[in-house]
């Protein structure tokens, strides 16, 4: 996992999967570095192939926390089976969602 920002984003990239194994270190990774100046995270997914109910759990409570900052989660670069995923948890109306 990689951590760059940009502007006013934290960009999240390198991630192959978002489950009980990696959660908690992307939410200790994360956390910290969410902040006035950057409100936004931006979570690339286009190499992530697989996303269980603890990765899930991980972006909730990324989003919880850049709620504080008036913030968003975006999630770029969905692969097909994660962007279906998504929609039928219906994330998509919690987090942005871009090409």
């Amino acid at each position: 996992m990689h951590l760059t920002t940009h502007e006013n984003t934290l960009q999240v990239r390198g991630l192959e999967y978002l489950s009980a194994t990696n959660a908690g270190a992307f939410k200790e990774a994360v956390r910290p570095r969410i902040n006035q100046a950057h409100p936004i995270v931006e979570v690339d997914c286009s190499t992530v192939r697989f996303i269980d109910s603890e990765g899930l759990g991980a972006l909730i409570s990324i989003h919880r926390t850049v709620l504080q900052y008036e913030g968003k989660v975006r999630l770029a670069h969905t692969s097909p089976l994660v962007h279906k995923l998504i929609q039928l948890i219906h994330f998509d109306e919690i987090f942005d969602i871009a090409p």
